[in-house]
């Protein structure tokens, strides 16, 4: 695991900034974080959760900035526009979901001195669950004083001329068409009402599997080659969860330089059923044709029509390639022991 702290900061006056180190206190920094808010997140829980924040952040006289985002792809745009403005380590921190995190990553992919970090205020906020391990707002802002980042590995895609990035998952099939219409549905809104964002993903895939038709598929993995027959879906993970707290790929490590796959095929309804309630701890890697691959380069093909998503949004389908770029971005994580491996 690779662990640094960021170069003490300084004061106007060129001297160092003095931090009295009390228990959940934040430091007095110069150095500007910034933060970029999806304000739709989450049924609109986006700009509450900036507002939160942002109390934390003056009553810690913190600088930062603050942009928002209006569209799908602005939050890309914003993380290259902040970078291409700086040439010192640089935290970059979102407010909202797992789209808005990819959007990030996708951004930052270019600048070395970029890191990132979340504030959860999406639906299925698998990146902090995951990767930064955070469970509330003060949690995650508090990684701003212990200043501590690692690189992890992230896949790279292409599909239908198209190239991209994930840090979650890469998927194609029942997965793809569920974080499909999650992203539309209705109901979506009325889930993160009352606080239950990620039963959307649950709800819809009983509401789907009634109708989606399995179908064939072509796997490669590092050059072995399998063909899957009835496949519900297939599932590259870079990380243990998808779909809202789904512990889809328990053995994935963020930066062993690989990439895991599960296959999930030939099942019948009701087995499949017992698949997504095992799932949520693992379980479902003991169960027949439930099949698990790790390796460096994979390619997915299908013979039939379905689509495929990066990080739940949708970004092809049919065919897809991905690889693993080892150590490639530095983001903000929560050390369970702050004095192991620091440098």
């Amino acid at each position: 695991m690779n662990i640094a702290k960021l170069h003490p900061a300084c004061g106007l006056n060129g001297k160092p900034i003095i931090t009295l180190q009390k228990e959940m206190s934040m430091p007095r920094l110069n150095e500007t974080v910034y933060f970029i808010v999806n304000p739709m997140a989450g049924n609109e829980e986006g700009l509450k959760i900036w507002k939160k924040a942002e109390e934390i952040l003056k009553s810690k006289a913190v600088p930062h900035e603050v942009s928002f985002t209006h569209e799908k792809g602005h939050a890309l745009r914003l993380t290259k526009e902040i970078l291409s403005g700086t040439n010192q380590d640089t935290r970059v921190i979102a407010v909202g979901g797992d789209g808005t995190i990819n959007e990030m990553i996708n951004g930052a992919i270019d600048f070395p001195h970029a890191i990132i970090g979340s504030i959860a205020a999406g639906s299925g906020n698998d990146y902090v669950r995951g990767i930064q391990k955070t469970d509330s707002v003060e949690e995650a802002l508090s990684l701003i004083q212990e200043n501590a980042f690692r690189a992890i590995d992230i896949g790279r895609f292409e599909t239908n001329g198209k190239a991209g990035y994930f840090v979650n998952s890469l998927g194609m099939g029942l997965d793809a068409e569920i974080s499909d219409e999650a992203d539309r549905s209705p109901l979506k809104k009325w889930f993160n009402f009352i606080r239950a964002g990620k039963l959307i993903y649950l709800f819809i895939f009983i509401k789907k599997i009634f109708t989606y038709k399995p179908s064939c598929m072509e796997l490669i993995v590092d050059g072995d080659r399998h063909l899957l027959k009835k496949v519900w879906f297939i599932v590259i993970a870079n990380q243990p969860y998808f779909g809202g707290g789904m512990k889809i790929s328990p053995m994935s490590k963020l930066e062993d330089g690989r990439l895991n796959v599960i296959a999930v095929h030939d099942m019948a309804l009701l087995k499949l059923l017992t698949v997504f309630i095992t799932v949520y701890w693992g379980g479902h890697l003991n169960m027949k044709n439930v099949d698990s691959f790790s390796g460096k380069m994979i390619k997915m093909k299908n013979k039939g029509s379905v689509k495929i998503q990066s990080d739940g949004e949708i970004v092809g389908a049919n065919e897809v390639a991905a690889a693993v770029l080892k150590e490639k971005i530095r983001v903000m994580f929560k050390d369970d022991d702050p004095n192991k491996n620091m440098k």
